[in-house]
């Protein structure tokens, strides 16, 4: 849909590689001319040392989801934290804002990078303390962020989200399959923006509290929107037709639920 309304002749083809497999799928890319792919679970890490080059934001997070081809030079980004980025800043400014992120893996790591520059303050929270602890010393080296974690009990996170002005979960608590819920409804405000990564469903627990309370909400699909308008961006030197994007999404999210139903 993106490539037809940019009026580009190509296409986008999912391709599964098995992981024994994958350095000969990037050599097949580079022997193809191909302009550009998307990498997912569980490459993201691998792939990296098949490519030329490295974004310095990518080559930090430990993780590359798009690469680009250029005249046959193979070079890796990681669109995640541009992706969150460009999401919250449709609803509101990050200048000065304290946020809290819960979780520490892969996205959280993108959205520390991303955010923790333009934000007053960033603090960590995560099940595994020693992750977070790295990923607080990684940030604050490279940006010399206002970056800070907390081990993950309920004091902690009641007294982070009540002071919190963005909360983002980039976690998989309170997502499907997983009940547990780090947050409850009195601690959240209308004055807070409540930033969930996950898109299924595109309505999370936390995100209905977050309703039920005024708050602004920031949905998963938002996120997987703008990483993939920023990956179209990276490929085409072009600007990525949101709108269109995000209908073509919806409508394949409703075609896979009547599916399943």
């Amino acid at each position: 849909m993106a490539f037809i309304s940019a009026n580009i002749d190509a296409v986008y083809v999912a391709f599964p590689v098995k992981a024994s497999r994958l350095r000969s799928a990037v050599l097949g890319f580079r022997a193809l001319g191909v302009k550009g792919f998307n990498v997912t679970t569980p490459h993201k890490t691998t792939i990296m040392k098949y490519l030329d080059r490295l974004d310095p934001d990518a080559d930090g997070i430990g993780s590359v989801n798009t690469v680009t081809n250029k005249d046959g030079t193979l070079l890796g980004y990681n669109t995640d934290g541009d992706g969150a980025l460009r999401a919250i800043q449709e609803v509101c400014e990050l200048h000065g804002q304290s946020v809290v992120v819960f979780g520490a893996g892969g996205a959280a790591k993108a959205i520390a990078y991303s955010f923790g520059p333009k934000v007053g303050s960033l603090q960590i929270l995560n099940r595994t303390f020693s992750k977070a602890k790295h990923l607080e010393g990684r940030v604050r080296k490279r940006f010399r962020a206002d970056i800070s974690c907390k081990r993950f009990t309920e004091p902690n996170i009641k007294e982070s989200v009540i002071n919190a002005d963005i909360i983002v979960n980039a976690s998989s608590l309170g997502m499907e399959g997983n009940a547990q819920l780090p947050v409850k409804k009195e601690w959240l405000s209308p004055r807070q923006a409540i930033f969930e990564i996950v898109y299924r469903p595109i309505e999370t627990q936390l995100l209905k509290l977050a309703r039920q309370v005024g708050a602004t909400t920031v949905t998963g699909l938002d996120m997987l929107l703008h990483q993939g308008a920023y990956s179209f961006e990276l490929w085409t030197g072009k600007k990525a037709p949101i709108c269109k994007m995000r209908q073509a999404v919806l409508e394949y999210l409703k075609a896979s639920s009547h599916a399943k139903s």
